[in-house]
């Protein structure tokens, strides 16, 4: 997963404090400042402000965006991985991930927060270079990455533990027993390839 700090910038941006829902132009939306917003056709709209404080925002993003990443990289490492371990490894990190994915998206949902459906650029563009490695390259690459990334993420968890929202820090709780087993998981596969 991708550390918090890659992503403080896009935590911060404005739809992490407020989503419109205006999709089809219609929908209420509500300035707290100065009353209803009047549209030019007369309708009123109300703007909804996510109910996440700035560090809880930070966390669901971040983790969303790192377990978009655990998953496509898994889901590669299970197709094309040449060591028997790192496939299985990979399958695990699909597994696992996409249940935790559920739980954020979930998270969410309930702040009021929207979701990033894609890796920036900068992580795009490594996920790419590492989708057209092959062989023991890609695993070594791939197994580094993962023991790295692991470290970030726990470290993510175990800060969220400390936020305000029971949600989030019971989700971080429960959560952080499967990061570490990642980890020394990918750990010990990553110092059997050397």
């Amino acid at each position: 997963m991708v550390s918090g700090a890659c992503f403080l910038q896009q935590c911060h941006s404005p739809e992490s404090k407020s989503t419109t829902g205006r999709d089809s132009g219609t929908e209420p939306t509500m300035n707290k400042e100065s009353g209803p917003e009047q549209k030019t056709d007369g309708q009123s709209f109300e703007t909804y402000k996510s109910k996440a404080d700035d560090d809880e925002a930070m966390f669901i993003k971040t983790a969303a965006l790192g377990g978009l990443m655990e998953v496509q990289g898994g889901q590669y490492a299970a197709r094309n991985a040449t060591d028997p371990k790192v496939k299985a490894f990979g399958q695990k990190m699909v597994a696992d991930h996409s249940k935790a994915n559920k739980e954020v998206a979930a998270l969410a949902k309930k702040y009021q927060l929207i979701l990033p459906t894609e890796l920036p650029a900068d992580q795009k563009a490594h996920m790419d270079m590492m989708m057209k490695m092959t062989g023991a390259a890609f695993d070594k690459h791939y197994m580094d990455m993962m023991v790295n990334d692991h470290v970030k993420t726990l470290e993510l968890f175990k800060s969220a533990l400390a936020v305000e929202s029971k949600d989030i820090s019971a989700f971080a709780k429960k959560t952080l027993p499967v990061l570490q087993e990642h980890y020394d998981m990918a750990k010990k596969i990553h110092a059997e390839m050397k």
